[in-house]
């Protein structure tokens, strides 16, 4: 059933053109700043479908970054879109693709499937670097299931979408689980998407710019800012096939950005503060 709850979104565009009132004030103050418009966006929260299949697959290459290759992402796709009442996706009024989703994958139920023993062994691997597989390991085999949360969108979307979607989902997950469907989690698992920046300074011999400096970890969401504040476990980890600082991910002219992952485990009594601490920090 597609949800038709509307939210509006003010986003700032650049202008093409100046008013003249602008003008004459940014003339006679000696400024050069740029006007920015406000636009008034309407968006719409609907369930998963298959006609979301290329849009999510894309979103879910950047989310797995360099190491998408090693991912059947289209099987991941399709068994996201194989549970149609949970998760929802984020659509501009009048467009067909997602800009956004949120939704989650049992990692016991889906075991035997090959894009969560992808992921399952490629976590554990990533763990094990960082010293922590044991514990992630014990969360993987418990008794109580685990929910591999997808949480992804495109550059230009605000992070107020992320706390209704997650409220949805907490309330289609209880729906679910009073219907006798295997949605009853003890843990959360999600990959936040993170960036180091790296100063830079010039090279004594006047060659390329050198990488240097105290390394600054960044989300690449604001949500996983606050939402780490209620993790029991985490871990970071780089990914296997990048080799390099990410110079066209570049946001500033003297700064690295290299591209990483955090690996964030909640528990599932910490799911209402968490709501509750996004909708606080994220107000619409």
């Amino acid at each position: 059933m597609s949800r038709k709850r509307t939210h509006d979104s003010d986003k700032e565009m650049d202008s093409g053109s100046e008013d003249s009132s602008r003008q004459d004030s940014e003339a006679e103050a000696g400024s050069d700043s740029e006007e920015k418009e406000i636009v008034d966006v309407d968006f719409e929260f609907f369930d998963p479908k298959p006609i979301d299949f290329h849009s999510m697959k894309r979103m879910l290459m950047g989310s797995f970054g360099d190491d998408a290759e090693d991912f059947s992402l289209s099987g991941l796709v399709d068994l996201i879109l194989s549970q149609n009442t949970i998760g929802s996706t984020v659509k501009f009024e009048g467009d067909d693709d997602p800009y956004a989703f949120l939704t989650v994958l049992n990692m016991h139920v889906h075991a035997d499937k090959e894009p969560i023993q992808q992921i399952k062994d490629y976590l554990l691997k990533k763990a094990e670097k960082r010293g922590v597989s044991s514990k992630l390991s014990e969360i993987f085999n418990a008794p109580g299931h685990v929910g591999l949360l997808f949480s992804e969108r495109v550059v230009n979307m605000p992070p107020q979408v992320v706390a209704p979607m997650l409220k949805m989902l907490v309330e289609e997950l209880e729906w679910a689980v009073a219907d006798g469907e295997p949605y009853e989690f003890e843990h959360y698992v999600l990959l936040a998407p993170m960036y180091r920046e790296t100063e830079a300074i010039d090279d004594d011999e006047g060659g390329a710019k050198k990488r240097t400096g105290p390394a600054i970890d960044a989300y690449a969401h604001a949500e996983d800012e606050f939402i780490e504040e209620f993790a029991c476990a985490k871990f970071d980890y780089k990914f296997s096939r990048s080799k390099r600082v990410a110079e066209s991910r570049n946001s500033f002219a003297d700064t690295g950005l290299a591209p990483s992952r955090r690996c964030l485990v909640i528990h599932k009594s910490k799911m209402p503060a968490l709501i509750a601490r996004l909708e606080s920090a994220l107000a619409m």
